[in-house]
C-alpha cells in the first residue's frame, strides 16, 4: 500500500494528461471536416417548423 502513496503524485499527473488527450480526441472526433455537415443538419432540428413524423401537435 505505501508504494501506491510513494507513486501517488506521478499517478495524479498521468491521470490528468489522460484526461486531456481524451477531451481533445472527442473534440477532434466531433469537429472533423467529414462530420461538420452532419452536425450543422443535427444543429438545425430544433428550429424546424413542422416535425418530420407528421404528428399533428397542436
Amino acid at each position: 500500500m505505501m508504494a501506491l502513496f510513494e507513486h501517488y503524485s506521478w499517478l495524479k499527473s498521468l491521470w490528468t494528461a489522460w484526461f486531456f488527450l481524451m477531451f481533445v480526441g472527442v473534440v477532434a472526433w466531433t469537429l472533423w471536416p467529414s462530420r461538420r455537415a452532419r452536425w450543422a443538419k443535427l444543429g438545425d432540428i430544433p428550429l424546424q417548423d413542422s416535425p418530420r413524423n407528421g404528428g399533428n401537435h397542436d
